[in-house]
């Protein structure tokens, strides 16, 4: 009977020790204000043609990378589980992305994460660091990093949510960075002649 006790807590000491932590991973009323309906980011004049970056055009995506408090932002690393991709504007819940439950390995309920969302568009690439380097950093974006602590097995199901999310920023170029650009390739050439 000792030898069998000793050996159920053997089993149950190493189950423990493989336990995961879980967090979900949706945005679904967690950003504050709301995220507009139209879900467009204008660049440059809107009115003379600028050009319109949609989230929802079904290319954008959304990937959870996370390591421990204080890890540096390089090196988090992305959960197992594929990227999410937003939902279309025209739907209930713009601006929100089709996540899930995601596995938080090597954390066990009662630690605190680090997390981050990462967004890039599929188009320049099928991770997040291959579109950025593809556009020096451009149309791809990142929220800040945010603490998270894995609940215990039994808490209420808000608990799981991903309640220090405060949001992201895709990065767009200024238009009035290519207007200088053009205007100093041009002097260059008219000081040149001269």
């Amino acid at each position: 009977m000792k030898k069998l006790l000793i050996v159920g807590l053997l089993i149950m000491a190493s189950a423990s020790a493989f336990a995961q932590g879980t967090v979900n991973f949706n945005n679904n009323g967690l950003v504050n204000p709301p995220l507009p309906d139209n879900l467009a980011i204008f660049y440059g004049d809107a009115s003379a043609g600028g050009h319109r970056l949609t989230l929802g055009d079904g290319t954008y995506v959304a990937q959870l990378y996370f390591g421990a408090v204080g890890t540096p932002v390089d090196s988090l690393m992305a959960v197992s589980s594929p990227a999410a991709n937003f939902r279309a504007s025209t739907t209930t819940l713009p601006g929100t992305w089709s996540g899930g439950t995601r596995t938080l390995t090597g954390f066990a309920s009662g630690t605190t994460v680090a997390l981050q969302v990462r967004v890039w568009s599929t188009a320049d690439g099928p991770d997040y660091i291959t579109a950025f380097a593809k556009n020096n950093g451009l149309y791809t974006g990142k929220s800040a990093v945010f603490n998270y602590l894995v609940p215990n097995p039994g808490d209420p199901a808000s608990a799981y949510l991903m309640g220090n999310f405060t949001g992201f920023v895709v990065a767009v170029p200024e238009p009035s960075v290519i207007v200088l650009g053009i205007l100093g390739a041009g002097a260059l050439l008219l000081r040149r002649r001269k």
